[in-house]
Formats: C-alpha cells, sequence, structure tokens
C-alpha cells in the first residue's frame, strides 16, 4: 500500500510540474491492488477449563497473590490466594455476637422460668384460699353473725378476681415469652447464618488447579486482566486452563483502519516468538462496536477473532503476541485514487476531473476503501486527469 501511495504522489508531483495545470492531479490508470489492514493482536484459548469463585460464596475477596500468569501448574496446586484479614476480623465479631445470643437466650429462659413459677405459686395460693373461703360461707348461720358472713363473702368474691387475674397473667407472661425467645432466636440465627458464610468463605481463600496445564488470568468486565489487589467475586472467573491445541487469534484492530472488515476475511500471521513462520486464518467474529482496551487509553479499537486453518500446538500458547495482516480485497485493473481526491455531498460522492485548464465536478461510485485509498467503480475513464484538490481549497 505504501509503494502505491508513493506511486500516485509520484504522479502528482509530475502532474505539477506541467505549466498547463498548475495543480496536483491523479491520472487514472487500471491497475491492480490488494486492501489489507495490519495490526496486532494475542493467541487465546478457543477452549480452555474455567477456575471461579464458588456461586454460594457470598462474599468479594482482595487477591493477595496468583502465580505467574502463564506457568505450568498441576492438579491442586494452590494458584490463587486471597486477604483473609477481613474475613477473620469479621468471623471474629460474628463468634462473639453468636455467644452473646446464646447468653440471652439463656438467660432469658432461666428468668421466664422463675416468673412462670412465682404465677403459678400464687394462683395456687389463691385455689386454696378460694376453697377454704367457699367452706365457710356454707357454714350454719346459727353459729356465725351476718356481718362475719358477708365479710367472707366479699373475701370470697375478690379471691375470684386474684384467680382471673393470675390465670390472664400466665397466659399473657407465655405471649411475651414465647415472642422475646423468638426475637432473640432470629438474631442469634442472622449471627450464626454470618458465621458460616464466613467459615465457607475461609474454605475458599485458596483456590488450587482442577488439573494440569498453563495457568491464565481471566480478565475483569473492563478488558483489564486481573491483578493482586483486584477484588474477585463470587462466580466470577479468576483464571483458566487453556487445553492444549486450542487457541485462536484476537486482534486489536484500530478504529481508523477498521474499513471492510468482515467475517469471512482471510488472514495471515506471524508470532513474534517464530517470525519465520506464517500461519493463515479466518475471521469468525467482528466486534460490533468499537472500544477502548484500557480504561486509561482513549484510542478504540475493534476486536477480530480468527480461526487457524492449521494449529502448531507446541508453538502456539496462550498469551503469545503476533503481527496479522488482514485481507480485505483483491482486485484488478480497477480505478485507485487517493482518500482526499474523492469529495462527498450527502449521499454523492464525486471527484473534480480536469477538462482543460478547468476543474468540472463528476459523480461517481466508489468500492473497496482504505484510510488512504478509495476504488472508484464508475463515473471515470483511463487516461483522465483527477484533482486533488478543488479550485480555491475547496472540499
Amino acid at each position: 500500500m505504501k509503494y502505491l501511495f508513493a506511486a500516485f504522489m509520484s504522479m502528482i508531483v509530475l502532474a505539477c510540474s506541467d505549466t498547463s495545470t498548475r495543480q496536483p492531479v491523479v491520472q487514472v490508470e487500471p491497475r491492480d491492488h490488494t486492501f489489507i489492514i495490519r495490526a496486532r493482536g494475542e493467541l487465546i484459548a478457543s477452549e480452555s477449563i474455567t477456575i471461579r469463585l464458588p456461586d454460594d460464596v457470598l462474599m468479594s475477596f482482595n487477591i493477595a497473590w496468583m502465580v505467574p500468569e502463564y506457568s505450568e501448574v498441576s492438579r491442586g496446586e494452590v494458584i490463587i490466594r486471597f486477604d483473609d484479614s477481613e474475613v477473620l476480623s469479621s468471623r471474629e465479631y460474628s463468634i462473639l455476637e453468636v455467644a452473646t445470643q446464646d447468653l440471652h437466650l439463656e438467660t432469658h429462659s432461666r428468668n421466664s422460668a422463675v416468673a412462670r413459677t412465682m404465677i403459678d405459686h400464687e394462683a395456687s395460693r389463691v385455689d386454696e384460699e378460694k376453697d377454704i373461703a367457699q367452706n365457710f360461707v356454707e357454714v350454719d348461720p346459727r353459729l356465725f353473725s351476718r356481718n362475719e358472713i358477708i365479710d367472707k363473702l366479699g373475701d370470697l368474691d375478690f379471691l375470684e378476681v386474684q384467680d382471673t387475674y393470675f390465670t390472664w397473667q400466665a397466659e399473657t407472661h407465655d405471649q411475651r415469652s414465647g415472642a422475646e425467645r423468638h426475637r432473640i432466636s432470629a438474631s442469634r440465627d442472622a449471627s450464626q447464618s454470618k458465621l458460616d458464610k464466613q467459615n465457607s468463605a475461609l474454605a475458599v481463600i485458596e483456590l488450587t488447579s482442577p488439573a494440569d496445564g498453563t495457568f491464565v488470568y481471566a480478565r475483569t468486565p473492563w478488558g483489564q486482566k486481573l491483578s493482586r489487589g483486584q477484588r474477585a467475586f463470587a462466580g466470577r472467573p479468576v483464571g483458566m486452563l487453556p487445553l492444549r491445541g486450542k487457541v485462536r487469534a484476537r486482534i486489536f484492530v484500530p478504529e481508523v483502519d477498521a474499513i471492510g472488515l468482515e467475517v469471512g476475511l482471510d488472514v495471515v500471521m506471524r508470532l513474534d516468538s517464530d517470525v519465520g513462520r506464517e500461519f493463515t486464518a479466518r475471521v469468525s467474529t467482528v466486534s460490533p462496536v468499537a472500544t477502548p482496551r484500557h480504561r486509561e487509553d482513549p484510542q478504540k479499537y475493534f476486536v477480530v477473532e480468527a480461526d487457524f486453518d492449521e494449529v502448531d500446538a507446541d508453538l502456539m500458547r496462550v498469551g503469545s503476541n503476533l503481527t496479522a495482516v488482514i485481507t480485505t480485497a483483491t482486485i484488478n485493473d480497477a480505478f485507485l485514487l487517493p482518500q482526499q481526491a474523492v469529495f462527498f455531498e450527502e449521499d454523492a460522492s464525486f471527484v473534480y476531473v480536469l477538462d482543460g485548464s478547468a476543474q468540472v465536478a463528476r459523480e461517481v461510485n466508489l468500492g473497496h476503501r482504505s484510510p488512504t485509498l478509495v476504488e472508484v467503480t464508475s463515473g471515470l475513464t483511463s487516461g483522465e486527469l483527477v484533482s486533488v484538490a478543488p479550485e480555491g481549497g475547496n472540499s
């Protein structure tokens, strides 16, 4: 592409030397050309074993240590260790809460039993006094005066009221005691639940490899790889073990160069680990929008994934960097112009063709494009001169 563009510039210079035009122009001639996009990328796993925090551990952890990325690990080997200081501190407080609630529950049960015994004792005393009072009222009136009998009848009514009161007090005591017991138990269960969660968290404070393989860090939702000090959440991947030979290419195409990208395009790649070999592939996916690779880098890229025609399992390892050349189109006997020679107005595209010393605007149809060149499919004939800049410098 660079050589073709240089040829265009030489034609422009030659045209400028013509005293009849005195302006930069390009002569239209049919030529062959291949539109390509060069970009950097890396190898990623197409199939892998995902390592993640268990879903039932409803906590997040700070990563304290990770085995170096791309390390060869064995089954059962520790690969990630989380910071347990926060969990241990919370666990100590939860243990204290559970012990305190157990003490409250025991104290409440003892106090409730004492209070209920006192109520039952008073109720029994009233029942006995009622029996005595009833027997005294039913005696021969000839043996007791009328006033004594009336007094005893009043005592009996009072005892009936007391009996009703203590019966009510026993019932309400049971209700109040049961409600308070349920409240303390609920608080104790909540504390126990927190303690159980913390105990389960401590059980996964170290993650081990589920199989032999090469450990690769997982990425955050923002595209950054996990690292020490970042936070890991339940259910989210923290790493993976790629399966041997199951790789594909992930290519980052700058937004400004991403012209003509589509699924099915041919790709030729060279790995940085062996630049002497070429590998062919085909584009399998193209991201719908361009996004930054890193939050601190504003440049946007389209993410392209490509599947290899042939995989070298010994050479191709996840994380290896590569250079990719994507062929977007190959054309023969086509008219090509620099991008700056084509102008647009609403939905129409046109160029300025030289007619003698005058510039005449002519509508053209366009085909394949690149950041520097554009194919004109109709509207021009071979040998015509096209101005790169219209008269007056208007665009």
